[in-house]
């Protein structure tokens, strides 16, 4: 880009942009290396989208510290879009925001997780029970192939596992037709995931495949109360697992 333009890379300084933001502007190889980013105009919503996507997968842990030097050096842009990321997902609840030590994932207590899951039981299991009832064939079928590109993702990759999983599940909501049931539960997903990452390596669990067949098979029977059943016994399963995990390492 010419300098003069308007860039999110840019600090509020009005001189020339620091080093590291002429190699990202100069480098368009290098630029496409790191998150795709097209244009310069994108970078902070990349950032932000990014970060998010990382969290929401587990690949940060709860409480891990987020260095903004070093996310910015991973990612090759300046630490301004690290940081107004990192505020954003703090507004959201993703990211605690610590003086004087930074940003840190957040820690949820036991009873914020039972909340979660509670509500999350409510939506999804209405979702489920209006999806028996208006999904096509083909939208089941194609429920089933998310189904088992879970089993597909490699046995030692449990982020993805974990987004394959998120995926079958916002899949099952948005089959019930209801926009506003979805929206609700887009907005619940984010907290939903952090917490979930507590435990990140039963998505492949043979329980787990056991409930998931479970909530399919009742769709493909359409059977209404049947399919909220089996969602509600597979988020209780889920919401007792991790809540025992939080309250053991709370001691």
């Amino acid at each position: 880009r010419n300098w003069g333009e308007e860039s999110d890379e840019s600090d509020e300084s009005s001189g020339p942009p620091p080093l590291d933001v002429w190699v990202f502007s100069l480098h368009p190889v290098y630029r496409m290396q790191t998150l795709g980013f097209r244009r310069p105009n994108q970078v902070r919503e990349a950032v932000y989208r990014h970060l998010k996507d990382l969290l929401l997968s587990g690949r940060f842990s709860p409480g891990e510290r987020l260095s903004e030097p070093l996310l910015a050096q991973e990612l090759g842009v300046s630490r301004t879009p690290v940081r107004e990321a990192l505020m954003r997902l703090a507004e959201e609840g993703l990211v605690e925001l610590v003086p004087g030590k930074g940003a840190r994932v957040r820690v949820f207590a036991p009873e914020e997780v039972e909340e979660v899951y509670g509500v999350r039981a409510l939506l999804e299991g209405e979702a489920a029970r209006e999806a028996a009832l208006r999904a096509t064939p083909w939208e089941l079928a194609e429920l089933e192939r998310l189904l088992q590109a879970i089993d597909e993702a490699l046995r030692e990759d449990y982020p993805e596992q974990m987004r394959r999983d998120l995926e079958f599940h916002r899949a099952l909501v948005r089959l019930s037709g209801n926009r506003t049931l979805y929206r609700l539960y887009e907005d619940l997903l984010a907290t939903l995931a952090l917490a979930r990452s507590a435990l990140p390596t039963l998505s492949q669990d043979e329980a787990t495949r056991r409930e998931h067949r479970a909530i399919l098979e009742a769709l493909l029977h359409r059977d209404p109360e049947g399919a909220r059943r089996a969602v509600e016994a597979h988020v209780f399963r889920f919401r007792d697992l991790v809540v025992g995990r939080l309250r053991k390492e709370g001691g």
